[in-house]
């Protein structure tokens, strides 16, 4: 559990830390004074927003859950910064802020008493206010906009293009046949268990060549046009370093089949995503079943365990603000999450390294993205660190630009980061992800829009069937 010299955690009460250091997961780093100064300083709430970075020699530290150098930038300054409020908040009306996992600074404290909300598994779930008060408060998405500010950024190795390197080719699968294979051919799941292997181990995977790029090319304007309009009853929300994201129409082509309901994509969520940890448990219990797996290995299969499936009781039949409702609760493994697309717009930075999930943990969600533009080394493709979701950290990042019809998928505890897109060009992506039920992502009913919540909920209606019967297949 260390990376470099650099012993870190997150989100963690004292009695957490305290644990870890009787695990030696943070032994000999944090003294116990300094256990003691976080939890007074933060006000003797017993449970601190802010990581905790602790690192060797310069000071500078990262939060392992999100790898966010700016979360705490010495750890031999002062201990906290003054607390900043909720970790998550939204713009209501037609302009949004998305999620964001360091926080927000310099909240008046009134404002932070006011607004900060805890739902009934101990996460902060965060506020929504205006664009006009958010930008006279001064508050950005994530606590300082999301971009990246790393001294020494990590190599990139890039999949495809002029730039590609040998050492990537193992992190890409070509589908180009598999159009043309019956349904009951066995070279089909083959196909199927390579890509399985492929995630488990590394935590994401290139699809290339499974979408006709024909058919995926049109979108890209199709994208531009619905996230240039005003569109009623949906709320675009910005991420990490002035990305946009909106929630999409359950209307053709975002509904076709040949997307949303991919035989073989289906196929590899119904055998991947099958953590369901989150499921009727509270923060703080994830928090420990994450120490138990840790200690024990961070081995995959941890979460097959019979006592880490779902815990019975209110929270998973009613997952409240901020974790997700999907599926039901007599059922495990994954369902339909949400259909969202993308712009990168041109001449923005490098976003900060970050998990989409923290809890539970791997296999709980993967997301499915799906290039509209076609991608290049520089014009805001994903980059990720290979077995980051297993605790790995091998000290290099892999970019994937894939050829237009091509398919990433990758686990949402994976670490990765939106590359700077230098060209004159917006960028545009699909995004849509599976997941177990009650996992915290921070989105809420009416997150992007009163109107998206309708065709969210289609969406999942037109997938979910088929997509529960690879499951029963699987168990």
């Amino acid at each position: 559990f260390a990376c470099s010299g650099i012993h870190c955690w997150s989100l963690c009460s004292p009695e957490f830390l305290l644990r870890c250091c009787r695990l030696q997961l943070l032994a000999a780093w944090v003294p116990l004074v300094q256990l003691l100064q976080l939890w007074s300083t933060d006000q003797g709430q017993g449970n601190f927003l802010t990581p905790l970075l602790v690192s060797r020699g310069s000071g500078l530290g990262q939060c392992l859950l999100c790898r966010s150098a700016c979360c705490w930038r010495r750890a031999t300054a002062a201990l906290v910064p003054p607390r900043v409020g909720p970790a998550f908040f939204s713009f209501a009306g037609t302009a949004g802020v998305a999620a964001g996992a360091a926080g927000l600074r310099r909240v008046p404290k009134r404002a932070q008493i006011a607004r900060r909300v805890v739902n009934e598994a101990g996460f902060d779930v965060g506020v929504r206010m205006s664009p006009e008060e958010a930008e006279r408060m001064g508050l950005k998405p994530f606590g300082d906009g999301g971009a990246d500010d790393m001294a020494s950024p990590r190599p990139k190795f890039y999949t495809h293009g002029p730039c590609a390197v040998p050492a990537t080719r193992k992190h890409i699968i070509k589908c180009y046949s598999y159009k043309d294979m019956a349904p009951n051919d066995p070279a089909r799941f083959q196909l199927r268990d390579e890509i399985l292997k492929n995630v488990r181990e590394h935590g994401f995977v290139v699809l290339e060549g499974l979408m006709d790029p024909e058919a995926v090319r049109p979108l890209e304007a199709d994208a531009k046009q619905y996230l240039g309009q005003t569109q009623e009853g949906f709320v675009p929300q910005p991420l990490r370093a002035g990305r946009e994201q909106l929630q999409l129409p359950f209307a053709i082509p975002w509904a076709s089949d040949w997307l949303v309901r991919h035989d073989l994509i289906l196929d590899v969520v119904a055998g991947y995503v099958r953590n369901d940890l989150a499921g009727g448990r509270t923060q703080d219990e994830q928090q420990w079943c994450l120490v138990e797996w840790l200690n024990s290995g961070a081995h995959l299969d941890f979460f097959l365990k019979p006592e880490m499936g779902p815990k019975p009781g209110r929270l998973l039949d009613a997952p409240p603000t901020g974790c997700s409702d999907v599926g039901v609760s007599q059922e495990t493994g994954p369902w339909l999450g949400r259909v969202m697309v993308t712009k990168t717009p041109p001449r923005v930075p490098n976003q900060k390294f970050h998990r989409d999930i923290n809890f539970p943990g791997p296999t709980a969600q993967l997301t499915i993205q799906v290039p509209l533009t076609p991608f290049v080394a520089n014009n805001g493709p994903l980059g990720y660190v290979p077995g980051s979701h297993r605790m790995v950290t091998p000290g290099y990042e892999v970019v994937c630009n894939p050829p237009l019809g091509s398919v990433v998928l990758y686990d949402s505890f994976c670490e990765h980061h939106g590359i700077e897109n230098h060209t004159a060009r917006e960028r545009y992506a699909m995004y849509w992800e599976f997941e177990t039920r009650g996992i915290f992502g921070g989105y809420y009913d009416g997150h992007f829009g009163e109107e998206a919540v309708r065709h969210t909920h289609a969406f999942r209606a037109h997938v979910d069937p088929l997509l529960r019967d690879k499951v029963q297949l699987v168990a």
